[in-house]
């Protein structure tokens, strides 16, 4: 299996406080400036409006901080 979960945080926060957004995530497409559709396995979608901060693919995680 190849998806990841996305995590995201506010603004300054640190990666360890990140809380879960969705599981299971299968696509991220870019939509508006600053925002991105992800899409789970499950058919599940969600807007989440930030940018990537960081992607750890071998633990299946990638981390979005929130716009301010």
């Amino acid at each position: 299996m190849c998806e990841s979960n996305i995590y995201v945080v506010g603004p300054g926060e640190d990666d360890e406080s990140a809380q879960l957004f969705l599981e299971a995530v299968d696509e991220l497409l870019p939509e508006e400036a600053g925002s991105w559709r992800v899409t789970s396995i499950f058919g599940e979608q969600k807007i989440l409006s930030g940018r990537i901060r960081s992607m750890h693919l071998v633990d299946h995680r990638i981390i979005f901080e929130r716009s301010a």
